[in-house]
């Protein structure tokens, strides 16, 4: 039986998750910010994003959300503006 490795951008994500999960329970409207999801385990730079955006970026579990520039290794970039990135494992 294999252990999986856990990666940083794993992590990220997991902390992401709790973050949306609380701004639903606050029902918070505004932007809230979401950490970078990058394979940097010293990375903790941030991005602003709403719950809807959040959401749409999370409706595969491939995709991580990165800071423009920090893209996840092994993955390919999907969608990038000058704020994040979205990049989907393969």
């Amino acid at each position: 039986m294999g252990v999986r490795r856990v990666q940083a951008e794993d992590v990220f994500r997991e902390a992401n998750e709790r973050i949306g999960e609380k701004a639903r329970e606050l029902e918070l409207q505004q932007p809230i910010p979401f950490l970078c999801e990058c394979s940097n385990k010293r990375c903790f730079a941030h991005m602003l994003l709403t719950l809807e955006q959040y959401a749409e970026a999370r409706s595969d579990p491939q995709r991580y959300l990165t800071i423009a520039g920090h893209e996840v290794e092994g993955a390919i970039v999907i969608a990038k503006d000058d704020r994040f990135a979205l990049a989907e494992k393969i």
